[in-house]
């Protein structure tokens, strides 16, 4: 990663490309992953989208890579080239306001390398972190599980001061991870290495959110790495310092509580935590869940306030569940989005998710005298889920969205997890039907939108859906997409509009495009 070299040119001097109103072709596009672009947003204004990709082979060894940022018209704004070896794979890719950040990782020197690019096209920082055989090997089992679909687990924006990473390291004998925070205005960075503090075989750490002037995570601690109970624990590192403000078990006197999503809280320095609730000496491998749980922090970590809303309780009111603390045909529950509307009222977006048994990872596990690669373990993607809940929590309405159920094999290993665990397994490699929520300014409405795929009599084939809250009142809309793209995705846009993506291997060709919503 030693040979840099930035080249910006104006829109009518790079590569091919064929442009029209809301519409945008570029030709000579020879490799790109559907996660390294994404959408610029300013708060909740979208004000545009990036995309990186292979452009050229300069020799044997060495690639020409581009980077290209568009406004929300799709108009070409800047391009920033430069030339790397050919063993660098680009993991994944973040914006944060003021800057693009593209965390690379080269297998041949074992270097995860950081680079930060702002909007006039010059590398603002750069930083490289060596990996030992056994994290480098880690990190490949990590990201060799991901699909192209795949959303970020590991390098997320922290609004606009700067980026938090999280990935796994082995520290002697433990299995555990490490954060590092890097600046967006200064050249600064500070690691947190969780190893120094650890007392359990293996830990893992997923990104929650930030506020003001922290970065916070669940922690998942186990005393074995196979078979262990798992614990859930809630730590706050100081955005300025990297020092650890709070690690607090969620497993309390009352309920264990296992977050999933976080919120901030309009007027307020405090923040939501949202997820499910089980039983004080509950098995959470195996048992179900209670019900949904809010947990109001502030910013030193102490528990504000708690509310439960139990399946069988409030919650079925709204939605049949079963004995088992599922929603009906739903299964478990994972939560994609909180968020806050002007009225005070809190909505979480989730979507249903069953453990069940896989014959393809039985029968290898079989024929392999049980050292298959495949898990005896797999998901089964059910349908959407939408709770509004008061400024108080309580639950005040809750709505199933049909679609089609689709499974997901998973990884050995991944059927000793909790049902919570490979749910978060399951974001990072993209095997949920969610896709995003947009907000307009005023957070007077938004939409959720989500893929599907149906087998209509009409329409066999891929589906882009949405349910916008407006004025009180959810309505739902459907785009049929027909295409001969490698892969295709959508992104939000304007209020009112989405962005679809589409990538020609064979052609080498990116097409973008914006279309209307009803």
């Amino acid at each position: 990663m030693k040979k840099i070299l930035t080249l910006f040119v104006l829109a009518i001097m790079a590569t091919t490309f064929i442009h029209a109103q809301g519409k945008l072709s570029i030709e000579n596009v020879r490799s790109i992953y559907i996660r390294n672009s994404g959408e610029i947003m300013d708060g909740d204004e979208l004000k545009g989208y990036f995309t990186f990709y292979v452009s050229d082979k300069v020799d044997s060894k060495t690639y020409e890579y581009t980077v290209q940022i568009m406004d929300n018209n799709l108009n070409k704004i800047k391009d920033i080239k430069f030339e790397d070896d050919k063993a660098v794979q680009i993991l994944e890719s973040s914006y944060n306001g003021q800057s693009i950040m593209f965390l690379f990782y080269n297998k041949r020197e074992k270097t995860l390398e950081y680079r930060a690019y702002n909007f006039e096209g010059k590398m603002i920082s750069t930083y490289t972190k060596e990996l030992s055989n056994r994290s480098k090997m880690l990190l490949e089992q990590t990201y060799g599980q991901k699909s192209d679909e795949g959303q970020n687990e590991a390098l997320f924006s922290v609004q606009d001061q700067g980026y938090v990473t999280v990935y796994p390291v082995k520290e002697g004998k433990y299995y555990t991870y490490e954060v590092n925070f890097f600046f967006t205005d200064r050249r600064k960075q500070w690691s947190y290495e969780a190893a120094e503090e650890q007392d359990d075989k293996w830990a893992s750490a997923m990104f929650l959110g930030s506020t003001d002037s922290l970065v916070i995570f669940e922690v998942i601690k186990q005393k074995r790495l196979m078979g262990g109970v798992p614990h859930s624990w809630l730590l706050g590192l100081n955005i300025y310092t990297g020092k650890k403000v709070f690690e607090v078990s969620t497993e309390a006197e009352d309920y264990k509580f296992y977050p999933m999503n976080i919120s901030a809280i309009r007027g307020s320095s405090d923040f939501l935590l949202m997820g499910t609730y089980y039983e004080p000496d509950g098995k959470v491998m195996k048992d179900a869940s209670l019900g949904l749980a809010a947990w109001v922090f502030n910013p030193q970590g102490k528990v504000v306030s708690k509310k439960y809303n139990s399946w069988d309780g409030a919650i079925s009111k709204y939605i049949a569940t079963d004995k088992k603390g599922r929603v009906a045909d739903l299964g478990y529950v994972y939560f994609h989005k909180i968020l806050q509307t002007a009225d005070g009222n809190f909505f979480a977006i989730g979507e249903g998710y069953k453990k069940v048994a896989s014959g393809l990872g039985i029968a290898t596990a079989i024929l392999n005298r049980g050292s298959g690669s495949v898990a005896t373990a797999k998901l089964k993607i059910t349908d959407l889920v939408t709770f509004k809940f008061n400024d108080k929590f309580e639950i005040k309405d809750a709505k199933i969205y049909d679609k089609n159920s689709n499974s997901q094999e998973m990884q050995s290993g991944a059927e000793y997890s909790s049902p919570h665990t490979m749910a978060v397994m399951a974001k990072a490699w993209g095997f949920f039907d969610y896709d995003f929520t947009q907000t307009n300014k005023e957070h007077t409405r938004f939409s959720v939108c989500y893929s599907d795929y149906v087998r209509d009599k009409d329409f066999k084939g891929k589906t882009f859906n949405s349910i916008t809250y407006n004025e009180g009142k959810m309505t739902t809309d459907k785009i049929e997409l027909t295409s001969k793209a490698k892969w295709l995705r959508v992104f939000p846009a304007k209020t009112g509009s989405v962005m679809i993506m589409e990538y020609f291997k064979k052609e080498k060709r990116l097409e973008m495009r914006l279309e209307k919503l009803n």
